[in-house]
């Protein structure tokens, strides 16, 4: 957490802009949802992904343990009444609401235990919701340049281990890989996770 409070300033560069804003494009094209839904982005930093999903919200809330990512969400949303932030680590607190959307991006690597997060997240979604989840597909580890200090605690998942969070909370789950980055001379796909009931 300390290496998110501490980098929160200069979160926003060009580059994570664009990337998330063409993540989260992504997941509203293959999300195809039209009417205005409640949304969870769990893990939501500075809001690059969750915000613009603004077209379709109702509400937009932010959880994130980390409160200098969610000084800077705060300030870009400070005329927002529909959108607030919450500084809660969801691996050990519950949050007694539902959502018909919970998106999270890039966000899953860094629990402790995504299989008991999906279960919690599948319990917070109301009849009908759905969750959408981005984060890498398998990697050799080298996607980080610094794993432990950047609170890494996967490298990575498989389709397989999707799927197993999928079964134990009842759901059903789609994936694509929805993006291939080029860092370090290598190339790391995102995937896009949408689970339904």
């Amino acid at each position: 957490m300390s290496h998110f409070n501490h980098a929160a300033n200069t979160w926003d560069s060009e580059d994570k802009i664009k990337l998330m804003g063409e993540l989260a494009q992504k997941t509203l094209q293959v999300l195809n949802i039209s009417k205005e839904v409640d949304i969870l982005d769990f893990g939501c930093g500075t809001g690059l992904f969750g915000l613009e999903f603004i077209n379709i919200a109702k509400s937009i809330t932010g959880v994130d343990t980390s409160h200098g990512m969610l000084e800077v969400f705060n300030k870009k949303t400070s005329d927002q009444d529909h959108i607030r932030s919450i500084n809660i680590d969801l691996e050990k607190v519950d949050l007694d609401e539902k959502f018909d959307l919970i998106i999270s991006s890039m966000t899953f690597h860094h629990l402790d235990s995504p299989d008991k997060m999906t279960l919690k997240l599948a319990s917070m979604l109301r009849d009908g919701g759905k969750m959408a989840i981005v984060d890498l597909e398998t990697e050799d580890g080298s996607f980080h340049p610094d794993p432990k200090a950047m609170g890494v605690k996967h490298f990575g998942f498989s389709n397989e281990e999707i799927v197993g969070w999928a079964d134990a909370a009842g759901l059903n789950v789609e994936i694509t890989t929805i993006n291939t980055r080029t860092k370090n001379l290598k190339k790391y796909n995102q995937f896009l996770a949408v689970f339904y009931k």
